[in-house]
């Protein structure tokens, strides 16, 4: 198996996590201590591997204002998803939002539901309109390289911070690039494995099947 294939698997066994498995969430948006009492739209928007689905799967599962209400899943990569049925829940979560036209969707679910919640690939400025009729918070999951330090300190992993910085310049602030990086070269810190991928290694995405999405358990203990 060639490096380019090696870490192409990777890559797509990351984008689905097998039933059961458990991660820990760290909460470096600081959700949990977030009132969204009156907020009708939240938009979580960063690259893939950032960390949105989490974000979204955090709020369902976790969150003091939704966790024991009503909830509603759409994943909007799998097959085509009826919003219009979908009503009168306390939070919609709505996944992977790639195209515009998308955005008619999540406005009716807007009309029929308390709060909708999106992890979005979009421009954030296309949730301008929907915003304006809507209490909206607008979170970025791709901008605080911070949570993948403390990421490799659960993990034991040593690194500096000009790898650290190396690595968000070169992948993104992202954790599904970081774990390809790591498992193609373990037991190594970040600076020597980041030095010997880019020697050895390229990253090659391939398309992920349009099948049945599979998120992990979290694992989060709420501050006292």
């Amino acid at each position: 198996m060639t490096p380019q294939s090696f870490v192409t698997t990777i890559f797509s066994m990351r984008k689905t996590v097998s039933i059961g498995k458990s991660i820990e969430f760290d909460d470096h948006l600081g959700l949990h201590s977030v009132s969204f009492e009156n907020t009708r739209l939240v938009v979580f928007t960063g690259i893939s591997g950032s960390g949105k689905s989490t974000a979204l799967k955090f709020l369902t599962d976790h969150h003091p204002d939704f966790r024991e209400h009503s909830h509603h899943w759409l994943w909007l990569k799998g097959k085509e998803q009826k919003s219009k049925t979908v009503r009168g829940h306390r939070l919609v979560a709505v996944d992977e939002v790639v195209n515009p036209l998308q955005l008619f969707k999540v406005s009716t679910l807007l009309r029929q539901n308390q709060t909708v919640a999106v992890a979005s690939h979009l421009n954030p400025a296309w949730f301008r309109i929907l915003g304006r009729r809507a209490n909206a918070r607008l979170y970025y999951t791709d901008t605080d390289q911070a949570k993948l330090a403390s990421y490799l300190k659960r993990r034991n992993v040593d690194f500096s911070e000009k790898a650290l910085t190396a690595f968000s310049a070169q992948f993104g602030v992202n954790y599904v690039d970081l774990d390809c990086v790591l498992e193609r070269h373990p037991d190594t810190s970040l600076d020597q494995a980041l030095s010997l991928w880019n020697k050895l290694n390229r990253l090659a995405i391939k398309p992920a099947d349009n099948g049945q999405q599979v998120l992990p358990e979290l694992k989060y203990s709420s501050p006292a």
